[in-house]
């Protein structure tokens, strides 16, 4: 009740004072109304102004080492960024840096490796390497390779291997020379078979024309010679890690000293990438229904995944983008892995190289790594490449088996593959089949530009970026080019490149602007002067007259 009494007796006094005073009151009103609305517009600047900015949220689609190095170098700048990177796996990330140890829990990690197994030691400043060194992983290097010519009764090693490899360099370095001398492209295996029919080679057994023809250039039949770099395939390969090339990925994934794990959600399959501009948001859609929103996007899945339209584009890739995606050349080559009770090869050497006769077997399990060298248990590692990579696949247990038997019994003799008694293990990769790889890598392929990969390493600013040894023109199909990728896209956003090139595209067109409307003014001012003179001249001729 005292607090009405005192509101009425407010109101009075109010009402007195604005009779006795109206104007002055008025005045004071409209000072005070114009103080409130500085002091609001002020308090709305102020609370602008201190209002924390939130971290931008980024999807990483792929969670092998591209994504993965893309994801740790951005996690550097956590204050600003909030990264998760979706993996369509179930079980594992990784990509093609798979080391089963799911399946085979007891494994030390070299002997289940269905992907990538080997790290290159030629190529300069290899960052898997001082990876490895940093998170003092154990390494192995597999050199003294044995070569087999099993129709000529033929084994070759140590000093009598080391003639055969300089004239199989020979013969490469005259098929590159003369391709390079042509105009058209054309593959390494055509440019090696020219040399090969030449008077020189006709007329002698040679052994290293045989050597050259296990190549991995050489097996992948359309290998553009115009874009051949020894280091890309065929040298360099010979550090394994000892606990398997996933190990890698772990050790990516969880961080080391003072680095924090990484957000990897598994079995989140990306379906859709949506820009909405009017949000200046990404809308990420995945198989199982749900969607989530983004600030940008790092897109880190195969190409060959792309372009058979797994994953979808809104609006659509522009077209440069969509026909890298196309063209590149896609590797088709697999793993096998065999364990025997007991090792019945020659256990000194690295690794076993078969020639063959026939043009189809070209691929077909010339190579095999000597895990027993490395920890001691009677597994062999092979490896396919091209056509037959693609036909194992599609191979029953039973006839994978068989033909692995037929193999190392053509390289060994029978009697000693008998002495390894049963397989008691036999597992393979299918990369190429698989709806998430479709093939194991990127290569050039005949008439491939260079710039296919320039293209794809250039972001669609604002919003999407991509990573993978498909954007590597330097080192495609490469798991260092795949890792360098990942920590260029990281510092591209780091660097607020997409900022950057907006701010300078703007200042272009103001400048643009600027310089036409000079020159209509300049056009417009000559044409009044024009219009002034022929005045003149008129009035002149009026007062001659």
């Amino acid at each position: 009740m005292a607090m009405l009494h005192y509101c009425f007796a407010l109101l009075v006094c109010n009402a007195f004072l604005s009779g006795a005073d109206a104007s002055k009151s008025n005045d004071l009103k409209s000072k005070g109304e114009t103080k409130s609305k500085e002091d609001h517009m002020k308090m709305k600047t102020e609370s602008k102004t201190f209002l924390p900015e939130l971290p931008k949220e980024i999807v990483v689609i792929g969670g092998g080492i591209a994504g993965l190095a893309a994801a740790r170098t951005l996690t550097k700048d956590r204050t600003n960024f909030t990264v998760n990177v979706y993996e369509a796996q179930k079980t594992r990330y990784g990509g093609k840096a798979w080391t089963d140890k799911i399946t085979n829990m007891k494994a030390r990690g070299v002997e289940v490796n269905f992907g990538a197994t080997f790290l290159n030691t030629k190529v300069a400043n290899n960052p898997l390497l001082e990876l490895v060194e940093r998170f003092e992983m154990q390494t192995a290097t597999l050199d003294n390779p044995q070569f087999i010519i099993p129709w000529k009764k033929m084994v070759l090693d140590g000093n009598d291997l080391v003639g055969a490899k300089q004239e199989a360099l020979q013969i490469l370095g005259q098929a590159l020379n003369m391709s390079q001398s042509s105009k058209q492209d054309m593959s390494v295996r055509v440019a090696i078979d020219n040399i090969l029919k030449t008077k020189d080679y006709l007329e002698k057994d040679s052994v290293g024309a045989e050597f050259v023809k296990c190549l991995p250039s050489y097996l992948i039949g359309d290998f553009s010679a115009h874009n051949y770099k020894p280091e890309l395939l065929d040298i360099g390969y010979d550090r394994v890690v000892l606990d398997g090339m996933g190990e890698v990925a772990d050790r990516l994934a969880s961080g080391s000293h003072e680095e924090l794990p990484l957000h990897i959600h598994l079995n989140k399959a990306v379906r859709q990438i949506k820009v909405d501009d009017s949000r200046n948001k990404v809308i990420v859609r995945t198989t199982d229904g749900l969607q989530t929103q983004a600030d940008i996007v790092i897109v880190a899945v195969p190409p060959s995944v792309i372009a058979a339209g797994e994953l979808l584009f809104e609006p659509a890739l522009p077209k440069d983008y969509k026909l890298a995606c196309e063209e590149l050349g896609s590797i088709a080559s697999n793993n096998v892995i065999v364990e025997f009770e007991h090792a019945f090869w020659p256990v000194e050497f690295g690794m076993f190289i078969r020639a063959v006769q026939l043009e189809e077997e070209l691929g077909h399990l010339q190579a095999w790594t000597n895990v027993h060298r490395l920890i001691h248990k009677p597994v062999l590692t092979g490896m396919l490449f091209g056509t037959p990579a693609t036909k194992f696949e599609n191979l029953s247990d039973k006839e994978a088996k068989q033909s692995v038997l037929s193999a190392l019994t053509e390289m060994f003799g029978e009697e000693k593959v008998m002495m390894g008694g049963k397989i008691v293990r036999l597992q393979r990769s299918k990369w190429v089949s698989d709806p998430l790889f479709r093939g194991s890598g990127t290569y050039p392929k005949v008439g491939n530009s260079p710039k296919l990969w320039d293209v794809l390493s250039e972001p669609l600013c604002p919003y999407i970026y991509f990573a993978g040894e498909h954007t590597n023109s330097e080192y495609p199909g490469s798991l260092h080019g795949a890792y360098n990728s990942g920590v260029r896209v990281g510092n591209q956003i780091l660097s607020r490149l997409c900022d950057v090139r907006m701010e300078e595209e703007r200042v272009r067109k103001e400048m643009e602007e600027l310089r036409k409307r000079k020159e209509k003014e300049e056009k417009e001012r000559a044409a009044k002067n024009g219009s002034s003179n022929d005045g003149n001249i008129a009035d002149e001729k009026k007062d001659e007259l």
